[in-house]
């Protein structure tokens, strides 16, 4: 038989905290009584297969489970979950055909805006880009280019990690790291890079000896990260943000200088004043 476990460390993810210790110990035991019977079924099972953004064999839920393969970063494996451009352009021509013509553009054009938005993921250093499935398959049928990866929602693990990360934002692309830092547990995590690769906010954009360079994939994910992941770091509803923003532009085309500032100040005045961490660039970010 086959085993297909899917988002394995969902219920951990949901417990990221400094108070909730406790709650992630108990989750630690329910999983690790899960999958501790897989081992002692190892010759009923032709294949199993987990997914997840953690590195299992840093768990203790896995500590029976020494024989799995992480394939994360394997070059072969490197397309396993994604749609590759060859893919894209021989499988889905007539579908990026359609796409093309609803949106009055031609098929070279579409190609290129598909790229732009949905294209970019490397899993390893040496391997073709890789484009987001489910916003592919999502733009095809309903034939309009829209921010498809985040429209179930922010994951609440990246936003507590965000409010108390020292990180400046503004600075994530280019970001250099080393291999061993892609396989650290989400849960022990103090430092916000680690988690933004492993999720899919950050991918390889070059290596050289050693040294892998990240950045955002396409503007889908920098859009995300800016429309949805900024704003509950600095306080404020991603409704609240549009809003203010077309009103301080609709009083600028106007000529209404006075009606600006004033939504301008309002908006600032709504930021949350209280201290996240010693990082004075926090402020910075914010204006």
């Amino acid at each position: 038989m086959a085993v297909l476990i899917d988002e394995y460390d969902s219920p951990i993810l949901s417990a990221i905290g400094t108070d909730m210790e406790d709650r992630r110990t108990e989750l630690r035991g329910i999983m690790r009584d899960f999958f501790s019977p897989l081992k002692d079924s190892g010759k009923y099972i032709r294949f199993l297969f987990i997914t997840g953004i953690t590195k299992f064999s840093q768990l203790s839920i896995f500590s029976e489970l020494n024989h799995l393969d992480n394939i994360s970063m394997l070059e072969e494996y490197s397309s396993i979950c994604g749609i590759t451009e060859t893919e894209l352009l021989t499988q889905f021509e007539p579908d990026i055909a359609a796409l093309a013509e609803r949106n009055h553009e031609t098929y070279e054009e579409a190609c290129a805006h598909l790229k732009q938005l949905y294209d970019g993921y490397h899993f390893c250093e040496e391997t073709e880009e890789i484009y987001n499935p489910y916003s592919i398959i999502k733009v095809l049928k309903n034939k309009k280019y829209e921010h498809y990866w985040f429209e179930s929602g922010t994951p609440t693990f990246l936003i507590e990690l965000l409010k108390n990360s020292r990180m400046d934002p503004e600075e994530l692309e280019g970001r250099e790291a080393i291999a061993s830092l892609f396989d650290r547990p989400v849960e022990n995590l103090t430092e916000l890079l680690p988690v933004l690769y492993q999720s899919g906010y950050l991918t390889i954009k070059g290596y050289d000896e050693g040294i892998y360079t990240l950045g955002y994939p396409n503007d889908e994910v920098r859009h995300g990260f800016v429309s949805s992941l900024l704003p509950a770091y600095l306080g404020y509803t991603e409704d609240e943000g549009q809003m203010s923003i077309l009103a301080m532009k609709k009083a600028l085309d106007t000529g209404d200088v006075d009606t600006c500032m004033r939504r301008m100040r309002s908006f600032v005045a709504s930021v949350p004043y209280e201290k996240k961490s010693d990082n004075e660039s926090r402020a910075e970010i914010i204006f």
